[in-house]
């Protein structure tokens, strides 16, 4: 394959991830919106939020399946610091992803009771995620760290 072949694809590549993850910020946004305008008996928010969740789980997964992590770590010396770093992202974004989707799709129980005029379920799919995620973010920067310091050592 020549190299500008190779070129092009990974322009598709960085296109289709870009509209991805921007298609599901807006879902995950009009989730969020469609709280507050949704019709009477009418629950927009675990729609949009699977959706959002899903389009930006998709972009994720079509970043592995292109294999440009492998690719560019096959070349380098530093391949274990890569491929382990690569790996912690992987985790870190299935962690995020099955925390979205659970919040989501879970809110059942807690929108039965209402807190200032709206369903509990909203508060912890929005607080709770935002601390989850900061909780998370720490997690992978410690980890990270570790990884760098083992790699600073060999």
């Amino acid at each position: 394959m020549s190299p500008r072949v190779k070129a092009l694809g990974a322009d598709v590549i960085e296109i289709g991830l870009g509209f991805l993850l921007v298609a599901g910020a807006l879902a995950l946004a009009a989730g969020a919106f469609g709280i507050v305008v949704a019709p009477a008996g009418v629950d927009l928010y675990p729609l949009f939020g699977a959706i959002g969740t899903g389009l930006v789980l998709a972009a994720g997964v079509l970043l592995v399946a292109a294999g440009r992590t492998r690719r560019a770590i096959a070349h380098r010396p530093e391949r274990r610091h890569a491929l382990r770093s690569a790996r912690l992202t992987s985790v870190a974004l299935l962690l995020v992803a099955g925390l979205t989707i659970g919040l989501f799709l879970s809110p059942g129980p807690f929108n039965l009771v209402r807190v200032g005029g709206f369903p509990m379920g909203y508060y912890f799919a929005a607080q709770g995620a935002l601390v989850a995620l900061v909780i998370l973010a720490f997690w992978w920067a410690g980890r990270q760290n570790r990884i760098d310091a083992e790699e600073r050592r060999s």
